[in-house]
């Protein structure tokens, strides 16, 4: 995804560049995510002269979490079509890249960072998710757990995505744990289109660098989640990748400049990579930890109160 926004914003800007995909292509053509974002999705489309609109499967004004109802902001978009159009006629060569043909190479192979060294304190979390088909109407619901969640939700017309990531727990287990994949009560029935698994980085910019290094024939610069920019407790990287894009763009032949204005957007992510360190060390959270996801989870478009924020952040152990 993050990629193919890059891909789009150079070719309008007249740039030669050509894609390069690598791995296993899913049922979608994508790699696992579950189509969910925040409204300055909508923006940031439209800077790659797209109508968002085209794109916004649901919206989504409140979402459960474990108990507790909260006001939201959020959408859910058609991922693989936004791919599609973002590539236009161009499709990715899927073929060992020569990095030696190229004055630049931008690694935007998210969790694989696969041209940039790896991360000296990586933090990646296993996760599995089901595209299902029913004819109930489920409810928006994250059931927090095993320093993760499951979540639900909703995409077009009876379909939803159902999934899981945790820290400490086997993904598929817990959403067997929370009767999701069974239909123990008659409650949720519904049938699974395609499932699939992966892994989110949820280490955070800082603990992601280098963002850039000098290759043999020309420096390999990194986007998205290779270079950390997913929120670790959200597990959200579309928006945030879409943005270190724009920075990227702006900070083009400026390595030090890169760096720090990636530090700066994302050094909320800090507080946040913090929280899931104390769950890890079997730390209690507190009215510290609270605030980090009281004052965050305004960037997705969510109200949680205080009191809510300590609640959940002890759900999330």
């Amino acid at each position: 995804m993050t990629g193919a926004y890059l891909f789009r914003l150079l070719r309008n800007r007249g740039e030669q560049v050509e894609i390069f995909e690598r791995g296993p292509e899913l049922r979608c053509g994508l790699t696992p995510c579950a189509w969910g974002t925040s409204g300055d999705f909508v923006r940031l489309v439209k800077a790659a002269g797209l109508d968002a609109e085209r794109y916004i499967l649901q919206r989504i004004d409140y979402v459960w979490m474990d108990d507790v109802r909260i006001p939201a902001e959020l959408l859910t978009f058609d991922k693989p079509r936004l791919v599609r159009d973002l590539l236009g006629d161009a499709g990715p060569r899927r073929e060992p890249l020569p990095v030696g043909d190229f004055s630049r190479v931008i690694d935007a192979t998210g969790v694989a960072r696969a041209f940039l060294p790896p991360p000296a304190d990586d933090l990646v979390l296993d996760c599995c998710q089901y595209l299902v088909e029913t004819e109930e109407t489920l409810d928006n619901r994250i059931e927090l757990g095993g320093i993760g969640y499951a979540w639900c939700f909703p995409l077009r017309a009876r379909r939803y995505h159902l999934g899981c990531g945790s820290l400490l727990r086997n993904p598929r287990e817990q959403l067997r744990r929370l009767g999701w994949l069974e239909d123990r009560s008659g409650r949720w029935p519904w049938t699974i289109v395609c499932g699939c698994s992966g892994k989110i980085r949820l280490t955070g910019p800082r603990q992601t660098q280098p963002f850039v290094t000098a290759g043999e024939h020309g420096d390999i610069w990194g986007i998205g989640e290779a270079i950390g920019c997913v929120a670790p407790l959200a597990g959200d990287g579309i928006v945030p990748g879409m943005r270190s894009v724009e920075l990227l763009l702006e900070s083009w032949d400026d390595v030090v400049g890169y760096r720090q204005v990636i530090l700066k957007e994302f050094s909320w992510m800090e507080a946040e990579r913090g929280v899931l360190d104390s769950l890890r060390a079997g730390q209690g959270v507190g009215l510290r930890q609270a605030r980090v996801l009281h004052r965050n989870s305004r960037r997705m478009g969510m109200q949680v109160g205080l009191r809510a924020s300590l609640a959940l952040l002890k759900n999330l152990r």
